[in-house]
């Protein structure tokens, strides 16, 4: 688990605590399909469609798909956000 120092804790609590989370291939927002990545919530990374190098293409997202956290991330977090992942959560969605 990551301590309070943690470089990548910038607040998220007020938006992500305890929240459900689905886990699955990234896609492009469905309200704004223009919109081509996202970024992890906590360390930036960058996630894509497209297979370009360093890019995320599957991790855990809001129901909305809102909001992405990278594999690395979500393991980090976890327990300290109290998240709960979906079932049905598919990885080729």
């Amino acid at each position: 688990m990551a301590q309070d120092t943690d470089w990548r804790l910038q607040g998220q609590e007020r938006y992500l605590q305890g929240v459900a989370l689905l886990h699955r291939a990234y896609r492009h927002y469905k309200k704004n399909t223009d919109w081509d990545h996202d970024h992890c919530e906590f360390c930036s990374g960058k996630f894509m469609v497209e297979d370009l190098p360093d890019v995320f293409h599957v991790g855990y997202c809001t129901e909305d798909e809102y909001r992405w956290i990278c594999e690395q991330c979500f393991q980090d977090f976890r327990e300290r956000f109290a998240w709960r992942v979906l079932s049905g959560s598919q990885n080729d969605a």
